[in-house]
């Protein structure tokens, strides 16, 4: 790259006089330049992290508890935060997971059982696994792997917990009975359910090789509960620091869609949606984090279908989706970062640069104005729900009375998100799916869970008189449970204003 590179850092970093090769390349417009901008700025994120980074990630400031700093509102900056190095994101990993540790004793205590336990070979892992490792230094079982929690005293026992064995040879199972004999566990949980594969973690030709070799009388004991792993994996153990985290990956997110969502990526006319989902892609390489799903991007507007079709099976039917002036963008993205995920999805307009205009037509205004109410609904009725030891369905239905009561039409479709595992829909009730409405078979009968994270997903259904048309206006946060206020809280913040592109 040479000189012309040199100068054009020199310039990016605020230091140095530009070259005129740098002067003529102002020259080719505005426009250009912040291509150039972002080229550079993407290159140098590659180069050198510290480059873009804004202060320490220990120097972050947001860390107040859940509820007492944003509310419900619209953060009015987002800015970039790196993450830890990765050996401190490791050792944070390890910190949460002794606290999940010590919680797995009373989760068993509580549906009457004495011992949890969990055998798997490599790459044929229980469903809970990912839930009790770190991930930044573990990534599979190893050869045959079996964990014993129990409700024990350590000491008196001699075993710690979980006790651990990784082996390839018959001596595991006598190491297995011999630990089993010194706890006489009354009744030993397994996880095998026909219905949740959260709780259908133990795999068939291992549960057959575990009852083979387990003594009679502890084969007898054993029983399913799905409320254990789902418990278990649902479970955010990790206090402040984890929710510290979580808060500056959501903010990551939050800062990754206004920049997408803007002329440094977007060139009316000629960008496409599939375009800009790359270069989400590509941004979250150069912020060294990954993600559970590959993010979309669906454009909305005059003419196009206002209530289907999101994202790449709009393009199977319709092709390339070219983004222009006046189009209303919507994006669902998540990452992935010590062990834990994200889910958001928040809306774009373009502006119409021949019509001067400033901010959306009034109709998507409101549009998102009525999502945003919704929102409200879910969030109240959750809070009531949990109090009260209810369901998702229970949820389900008495928001969609509200919704009846106050003429209003939508899809609710909210799910645990995970918060150490690799899932991204967590363990736990589900309030709705985009096809059930009216209650979640299994899922939706579980209750709700206080120590989690809870993806708030719904789309709000609104008649733009500008397009003549009805029009869903998907939104989705993450949210909390806060001991100050006593409610569902926003992790980060809600969308209450469009991000506008021109």
């Amino acid at each position: 790259m040479g000189d012309q590179y040199e100068d054009r850092r020199a310039f990016m970093l605020g230091g140095g006089k530009p070259s005129l090769e740098m002067v003529l390349s102002g020259l080719r417009g505005e426009r250009q330049l912040i291509y150039e901008r972002r080229r550079l700025m993407d290159e140098l994120a590659i180069c050198n992290y510290d480059i873009w980074k804004p202060r320490a990630w220990n120097e972050r400031s947001s860390t107040a508890t859940l509820g007492e700093h944003h509310g419900p509102k619209h953060p009015a900056e987002s800015n970039y935060r790196p993450l830890p190095p990765l050996k401190e994101q490791d050792a944070l990993e390890k910190q949460w997971l002794n606290e999940r540790y010590a919680r797995v004793p009373g989760i068993l205590k509580k549906y009457g059982f004495d011992v949890l336990l969990m055998s798997q070979r490599e790459y044929a892992e229980d469903t809970v696994f990912r839930s009790l490792i770190s991930s930044t230094t573990q990534f599979s079982a190893r050869r045959r792997t079996i964990y014993l929690f129990h409700t024990k005293d350590v000491v008196k026992t001699g075993l710690a917990n979980p006790t651990i064995w990784i082996d390839n040879t018959p001596a595991i199972w006598g190491n297995l009975s011999d630990a089993l004999d010194t706890i006489n566990p009354g009744k030993i949980a397994v996880n095998i359910d026909p219905e949740l594969a959260f709780s259908d973690g133990l795999h068939t030709g291992e549960g057959r090789t575990l009852f083979k070799n387990l003594p009679q009388k502890w084969a007898d004991r054993c029983a399913s509960e799905r409320m254990i792993p789902v418990e278990i994996i649902n479970l955010r153990a990790g206090g402040e620091s984890q929710l510290n985290m979580y808060r500056l990956m959501m903010e990551n997110v939050w800062a990754m869609i206004a920049e997408g969502f803007s002329l440094a990526v977007i060139e009316p006319g000629v960008t496409t949606a599939e375009d800009v989902e790359w270069w989400f892609r590509s941004r979250m390489q150069t912020m060294n984090v990954t993600t559970w799903f590959h993010p979309s991007v669906t454009v909305f507007g005059p003419g196009k279908p206002g209530l289907q079709l999101i994202g790449a099976d709009k393009r199977n039917y319709f092709g390339p989706q070219i983004i222009h002036e006046g189009d209303m963008l919507h994006v669902d993205i998540g990452i992935t970062a010590m062990n834990m995920n994200t889910d958001t999805q928040h809306l774009a307009y373009v502006l119409r640069s021949k019509l001067n205009e400033t901010a959306p037509p009034q109709g998507l205004i409101d549009g998102l104005k009525q999502a945003n109410d919704l929102q409200d609904s879910v969030q109240k009725w959750m809070k009531i729900g949990f109090e009260q030891g209810q369901t998702g369905d229970w949820v389900l239905v008495h928001v969609r009375e509200q919704m009846e009561e106050e003429g209003r039409e939508g899809l609710i479709y909210c799910h645990p998100i995970g918060v150490q595992g690799d899932h991204g829909h967590s363990a736990g009730t589900l309030i709705g799916m985009t096809n059930l409405q009216h209650g979640v078979p299994v899922s939706g009968e579980l209750p709700l869970l206080k120590n989690s994270w809870f993806s708030v997903e719904l789309a709000s259904h609104s008649f733009v008189p500008e397009w003549d048309m009805v029009q869903a206006f998907p939104l989705e946060e993450d949210v909390g449970w806060s001991e100050a206020t006593q409610g569902w809280e926003w992790i980060w913040g809600r969308q209450e204003r469009f991000h506008l592109i021109g």
